[in-house]
């Protein structure tokens, strides 16, 4: 893989690959740091050629990414991205499953202090979620079997 990616974990940003491991070694690492009363959320995204990863860090586009919250049990996961019509989206990833009615899965997330609330097949664990991140990071797309929710992230508007 050419492309470099950066990732933050709980809001500490590095650049992806210590060459230690394998990526998706180093995925599934990370992402079983994901514990109840540590660490809670991870995102990644790549960094575009030619900018220094400090500056992407501080200045840089945010508009393609997969990020995750909850424990190496339980998570949920969402990507960003600009589509196809130019426009920034945000997903919830899942399965595909039944979407009737209102999500009722909780997942707390930065010590219990949030929650994100997805539908059952959009709850993911450590392999499943590490096979996600990385064909994410190999193909910069989701593998083909899962499906995405759109998720609105616009605050709502105070009632007058």
């Amino acid at each position: 893989m050419s492309q470099r990616f950066s990732y933050t974990m709980d809001g500490s940003s590095t650049e992806f690959g210590s060459g230690l491991r394998s990526p998706k070694e180093e995925f599934a690492h990370l992402l079983r740091l994901l514990r109840e009363g540590k660490r809670s959320t991870f995102i990644v995204g790549p960094i575009p050629d030619g900018v220094h990863f400090v500056d992407h860090i501080q200045y840089g586009d945010r508009s393609a990414y997969l990020q995750c919250a909850g424990t190496a049990e339980t998570m949920t996961i969402e990507w960003h991205r600009v589509d196809d019509d130019g426009q920034d989206r945000h997903y919830i990833v899942g399965r595909g499953g039944d979407h009737s009615g209102e999500p009722d899965v909780e997942i707390p997330f930065f010590n219990g202090t949030r929650t994100a609330t997805v539908y059952p097949d959009e709850v993911f664990a450590l392999d499943e979620a590490t096979d996600i991140f990385f064909s994410c990071y190999e193909t910069e797309t989701l593998p083909p079997s899962y499906a995405t929710r759109l998720f609105d992230l616009a605050w709502p508007k105070p009632q007058s």
